[in-house]
């Protein structure tokens, strides 16, 4: 999935006409937007949802990408999930993306102890949500944070292993890990004791402003 999300599209092959248009248009996929009122966070959150081109052609199941501050508008005029959506439809990666309101919260809900109430909805309302209306691959769901929540899907990684991982796959963009350091580091070794010496196999990528990304997979 990271190199669909990377990697660059192939080229035109020998003998294409010379009247094609050198950059053509992406496919365009479809958009669901929806309201949840959460029992664990007292808070109704927007929820928008982007489908591949390819998946109302088919019956496969798709990976899914939970983008956290789903409404923020780090990079104007567009939102993050817009922007996400357009990266996905230019490559054209066949994911579901969902994009998840409440950017307001960022202060509570990314960071403990309301992390714990976000976790339960996530587990509890949302994904089982997902997964009821849209043919998404429980075995492959993945977390994209950024600042703030950024710290989300770590917290949720050292919450869950080893044995109830949410996500197989955890996204880091400039996480604010300096916001709770010291609980962080806590839960780390919390998590490692628990881990006791089996592989834990998820996907860590961290990446920073300027270019530079850590990708790996962690094991014992």
């Amino acid at each position: 999935m990271l190199i669909a999300l990377c990697g660059c599209g192939g080229g035109g092959g020998e003998g294409a006409s010379s009247t094609a248009p050198s950059n053509p248009s992406p496919a365009k996929g479809r958009l669901v937007s929806a309201t949840i009122d959460s029992s664990k966070t007292n808070y109704t959150y927007s929820i928008l949802i982007y489908l591949p081109a390819s998946y109302d052609v088919g019956n496969a199941s798709y990976p899914t990408i939970y983008a956290l501050d789903g409404d923020a508008r780090f990079v104007p005029p567009d939102t993050r999930f817009t922007n996400f959506k357009n990266i996905l439809e230019r490559r054209g990666t066949d994911a579901i993306l969902i994009g998840i309101g409440g950017t307001e919260r960022r202060q509570i809900d990314y960071l403990l102890p309301g992390a714990v109430a976000y976790h339960d909805f996530l587990a509890l309302e949302l994904i089982p949500y997902v997964e009821s209306h849209f043919r998404a691959d429980p075995k492959k769901r993945m977390i994209s944070g950024i600042s703030s929540s950024g710290n989300f899907p770590l917290l949720a990684l050292f919450m869950d292993a080893p044995d109830k991982l949410l996500f197989s796959s955890f996204i880091i963009n400039e996480g604010a890990f300096w916001q709770q350091l010291d609980v962080m580091h806590r839960m780390e070794a919390e998590m490692f004791e628990a881990v006791a010496g089996r592989d834990l196999r998820v996907n860590l990528i961290l990446a920073r402003q300027g270019g530079d990304i850590f990708y790996g997979t962690i094991g014992s």
